[in-house]
């Protein structure tokens, strides 16, 4: 069983929280979806398809599912708690990356994207929300919930609009020929 101790953030379908594991005193973060937006937003293959690749990761850039469960209204999601927050967070604070700072990160994202690709998956949602922070200064990366494998076609929009380029929200373009 785990006890709520505060929430980290709201998404679209739910929260995540820090939780305390009763037996061990292990911290967590613990998202919980809500089914029925789940089910009314016809997103049930990609919370599974999250759920399947966060137990499957099992590398250095990629947070970890310890549990998942459910109830008689929520979906819940145990990972490793990252004390450091996220990439945006980060970025209010400091206002601008030194540029060092923002090589180290870039040169980490790349390795921590190569090794999403490794699995087999394209995490297609790659933004400084997503990007966790852990408490030696290295990221992980979270929230596959539009993850797919590589049968990816160019003809799919997917991603958070404040980050997709226009050319692709708008179909023009290379790919908009195809």
């Amino acid at each position: 069983m785990f006890v709520k101790i505060k929430t980290l953030g709201i998404g679209a379908f739910g929260e995540v929280c820090l939780a305390k594991k009763v037996d061990t005193n292990a911290l967590y973060a613990m998202k919980t979806l809500r089914k029925k937006d789940v089910l009314l937003r016809n997103q049930v293959a990609h919370v599974k398809a999250e759920r399947d690749i966060l137990a499957e990761a099992d590398n250095e850039w990629v947070v970890r599912l310890y549990y998942s469960f459910q109830d008689k209204d929520s979906l819940y999601f145990v990972m490793d708690y990252i004390p450091g927050g996220d990439m945006m967070s980060l970025l209010i604070r400091m206002g601008i990356f030194p540029e060092e700072l923002a090589l180290f990160y870039i040169a980490e994202l790349t390795c921590a994207v190569e090794s999403v690709h490794k699995m087999g998956f394209i995490h297609r949602d790659i933004k400084p929300d997503n990007i966790l922070i852990d408490r030696d200064g290295h990221i992980k990366l979270t929230d596959f919930g539009l993850c797919t494998g590589f049968r990816w076609t160019p003809h799919s929009l997917v991603g958070t609009p404040n980050y997709i380029a226009p050319e692709v929200l708008l179909r023009t373009g290379k790919l908009s020929k195809m």
